[in-house]
């Protein structure tokens, strides 16, 4: 067995009561025959960094992130979608699309300093599996009947409640499925605040 180089990514998860589902697709995908459903964590990897984040660091891209969480007419909600796959750090992933738009977060007025990324990801995704995409005959590819069956069309959810860490990750052989993972002190984003609907204010006629 080869001991490889460890990765560093900053992850982003939602809260374990978000995440039953996702076990639940795992191990549909798993029986499916993506030997990956399990090689990786329900988090979602936005970055691959060049060192690990300080807690204060942490703690200012999980401010930030919570504010992008209500751009756009968003009420603080971030929203897993349809299934799809991302190659970041060497390795690719597969699992549900969520509306976190890396590139704001990553800019340069951003909350990190610069040179502490070296690398954002294409797509931001809630990993349900490692798919080997870069490999010949990966999985994914293999058979369209595997892309239509229904793990492959989960339904969409959202959540408010999350944290961001730092998350260590060493493949342990060249299979591209066995890895163990580390993941540092969770830093939560911070509440959202209650959501405030709009009030019309009503005159009574003389």
């Amino acid at each position: 067995m080869t001991i490889m180089e460890e990765k560093l990514f900053l992850a982003l998860a939602p809260h374990r009561d978000c995440r039953k589902g996702v076990e639940i697709i795992k191990r549909s995908l798993f029986s499916l025959g993506f030997y990956g459903a399990f090689s990786f964590p329900p988090v979602s990897p936005l970055a691959v960094l060049a060192r690990a984040l300080t807690k204060d660091e942490l703690k200012r891209f999980a401010a930030q992130l919570r504010k992008n969480t209500f751009a756009d007419g968003k009420k603080g909600r971030i929203t897993a979608r349809e299934w799809v796959t991302m190659r970041l750090g060497g390795i690719s992933f597969g699992g549900q699309r969520l509306d976190v738009p890396v590139k704001e977060l990553f800019q340069a007025d951003a909350a990190l300093p610069c040179g502490v990324v070296a690398d954002i990801c294409a797509v931001p995704l809630l990993v349900e599996a490692v798919t080997r995409g870069d490999a010949p005959g990966a999985l994914w590819e293999a058979t369209e009947e595997k892309k239509t069956h229904p793990a492959m069309r989960p339904a969409s959810f959202s959540f408010t409640a999350g944290y961001v860490a730092n998350l260590a990750l060493r493949p342990l052989c060249n299979d591209g499925y066995s890895f163990e993972w580390r993941i540092g002190e969770p830093i939560w984003m911070p509440k959202a605040p209650p959501f405030q609907p709009k009030t019309t204010e009503k005159r009574l006629s003389p």
